[in-house]
């Protein structure tokens, strides 16, 4: 770990991780790329401190580590190659992870804007700044997916069609998430123009038709271990929402993916992975009948290409607004902590609130915690994983006070009634 960033007095590192476990995920792939022989990634492995491959630890199986190392490379190479051939020479890579995407592109002569959450962000930058050969073709930007204002503020200089590249990340959101993050794309779309292009519709599918075309029948259980290994990651349970693909009714899963991107004025185009295959590094661990199997297979398998439907009359259904700005406003007296939340709870601001909870919890005993929701306008899992960990660390449990109908059904489907009524309650009287 980058020890500037770990003393950093406004970035508290811990709290970072647990509202956000999924930055795990971008580790292991940067591991499993270094694996598959992708140029670069074992120098950023090695300015990472991964030398012992410390995230693939859980993965003790060597068969289902090539796996995993078969699927990533073919992602990022695929990626890669639509990217360059989209027409548009900005990506804004989101999320960009630890891959060495920005490296090689910006050799192609691309301009490259990486976006991820602060933990990966303030670690990653100044990896890949010190080792490219055109840094200033590289810009990295702190975002949350579902944050427009992020985003936009991420893009306030680009004045050219950008390519957005989604890679590894739209399976890990709940429906409401995804929502979130098709109509921020969108929005993007409209105002710079360019398309978007992400494999994770089908993710499963390549997942299962790649095991399964490699290792035959011991596939299942490589698969189950890989399914294990990224849900504890990212502390998500099911990996599963309306626009990834399910694998049982392929047929009426690309209807409802593709009826959600309709109803954001989006269209799409299905590219046969087959057909856009580069060579991989990997096949050098595969036999020539491995090797042709698993060509086969990804016949079966698309990326998306979305772009603006033009012969829509779309009208969006998104609040244009600007948000509230995040502020939090606290008191502690007799053992409760009361709390005021105003604007967006996400990635980015749901770790300053776990901050100052554990910081008064450090200086007295907590009983309870009350916080007012009056003007909160939106949580996403980040901030959810936040008020599941107050709730656990204090005697009487947490009570959220003016909570408006959207929130509320947020927390509903998130599994908040678990607390029980006995330990949780939301009131209308603060």
């Amino acid at each position: 770990m980058n020890e500037e960033l770990k003393m950093s007095n406004d970035f508290n590192y811990s709290a970072q991780a647990r509202t956000n476990p999924v930055f795990q995920t971008a580790k292991t792939a940067v591991c499993l790329m270094a694996r598959a022989g992708i140029p670069d990634a074992d120098k950023i492995l090695h300015c990472l401190k991964l030398d012992d491959n410390q995230p693939l630890k859980s993965m003790t199986d060597s068969d289902t580590i090539l796996g995993n190392a078969i699927v990533v490379e073919t992602k990022y190479r695929t990626m890669c190659s639509l990217i360059e051939n989209s027409g548009y020479h900005t990506c804004v890579d989101l999320p960009c992870g630890c891959t060495p995407k920005a490296l090689h592109l910006t050799e192609k002569g691309f301009r490259f804007i990486g976006m991820d959450l602060p933990i990966i962000v303030r670690e990653f930058a100044p990896i890949i700044n010190s080792i490219a050969t055109h840094p200033n073709a590289i810009t990295f930007c702190e975002v949350d997916a579902t944050n427009y204002e992020s985003l936009e503020q991420a893009l306030r200089d680009i004045d050219e069609p950008i390519c957005i590249s989604t890679e590894g990340m739209l399976m890990y959101f709940s429906d409401d998430e995804v929502d979130a993050v098709i109509s921020n794309i969108r929005r993007l779309l409209e105002i710079h123009g360019g398309c978007w292009i992400t494999p994770d519709p089908e993710i499963k599918l390549q997942f299962m038709l790649t095991f399964h075309s490699v290792f035959g029948e011991s596939s299942v259980r490589n698969l189950e271990k890989t399914g294990s290994t990224a849900s504890k990651q990212s502390d998500v349970a099911n990996l599963f929402n309306s626009f990834i693909l399910n694998v049982e009714n392929l047929s009426d899963s690309i209807k409802t993916a593709e009826n959600l991107l309709r109803s954001h004025g989006l269209k799409v185009e299905r590219i046969n992975l087959a057909e856009n295959l580069p060579e991989l590094s990997v096949y050098r661990q595969l036999t020539s009948a491995q090797i042709k199997q698993f060509k086969d297979a990804m016949q079966q398998c698309h990326y998306w290409l979305m772009t603006l439907d033009e012969s829509q009359n779309f009208q969006d259904n998104v609040t244009v607004q600007k948000n509230l700005p995040f502020e939090m406003k606290y008191t502690f007296e007799n053992g409760v902590l009361q709390m005021t939340l105003r604007g967006r709870m996400d990635s980015i601001s749901a770790p300053n609130i776990l901050t100052t909870f554990e910081k008064e919890k450090l200086s007295d005993n907590i009983d309870e915690v009350k916080i007012d929701c009056s003007e909160l306008e939106y949580i996403s899992s980040a901030g959810i994983r936040v008020f599941f960990d107050i709730h656990k660390n204090c005697n009487k449990g947490l009570v959220l006070f003016n909570v408006n109908l959207s929130v509320t059904k947020i927390l509903l489907n998130k599994g908040f009634t678990e607390f029980g009524v006995n330990k949780w309650k939301l009131s209308k009287n603060f």
